[in-house]
């Protein structure tokens, strides 16, 4: 499976902050994906993820990332120690977003930016994990929370990007895998039902679609 091969994610994170020598913490790095779009550009680049297994796979694929693990709630590091913090599908899962944000604020330096990057209810690939986990009720408190904090946003960005799945069994090794779940016919069948004719394409291609929003304290 390859995801946003053309790197969507990486143009629209440049062009809303100066990665350039910046020190950039990205809270919920999970593997390193995106981190390792950026990873080459800032002065410093720091990742916090709570998850362990992840978070030791983040540590063998980044070359210059300090990975740590924990959480944006409470933040190890000391106040106005970033210029980027960075929530990379993560603001939702955090029990109390507010709070995170308000944490992301005190690490900021002067002038600093703070970029959420969260996936629509209405992507094609959300819909689809919902069979396995459906996040819709925590990404509207995200958004809830987001809106909240509306004076200090001053940029929000929707976008796509494209995957690419072998076939059909390429979609269920990666969903049953990323979800822990072992593999089963009732949500085989949840998923074909769900991708229609799709189902039968290779390569099979799907999008997902983002939202960007950018703050500042």
């Amino acid at each position: 499976m390859i995801q946003d091969q053309e790197r969507k994610t990486l143009a629209m994170l440049l062009r809303h902050a100066a990665f350039e020598q910046a020190r950039v913490l990205e809270i919920g790095c999970g593997g390193g994906r995106v981190t390792a779009m950026y990873e080459p550009i800032p002065a410093l680049t720091v990742g916090l993820e709570p998850d362990e297994t992840a978070a030791g796979d983040a540590s063998r694929i980044l070359r210059k990332t300090h990975v740590l693990c924990g959480s944006g709630m409470d933040a190890p590091f000391a106040d106005a120690s970033f210029d980027i913090v960075l929530f990379t599908l993560s603001l939702h899962h955090h029990p109390d977003s507010d709070h995170a944000l308000a944490e992301a604020c005190r690490l900021l330096r002067p002038g600093g930016r703070i970029m959420v990057l969260e996936p629509c209810a209405e992507s094609e690939i959300q819909r689809l994990c919902n069979i396995f986990e459906n996040e819709n009720h925590r990404l509207e408190r995200a958004l809830g929370t987001l809106a909240g904090r509306k004076d200090h946003c001053i940029a929000t960005e929707h976008f796509e990007t494209d995957w690419t799945f072998k076939d059909f069994e390429d979609v269920a090794d990666y969903a049953f895998g990323y979800y822990g779940v072992k593999d089963n016919e009732s949500q085989r069948r949840a998923m074909r039902d769900f991708l229609g004719q799709k189902g039968n394409d290779s390569p099979l291609g799907m999008r997902d679609t983002l939202r960007l929003n950018v703050l500042v304290p």
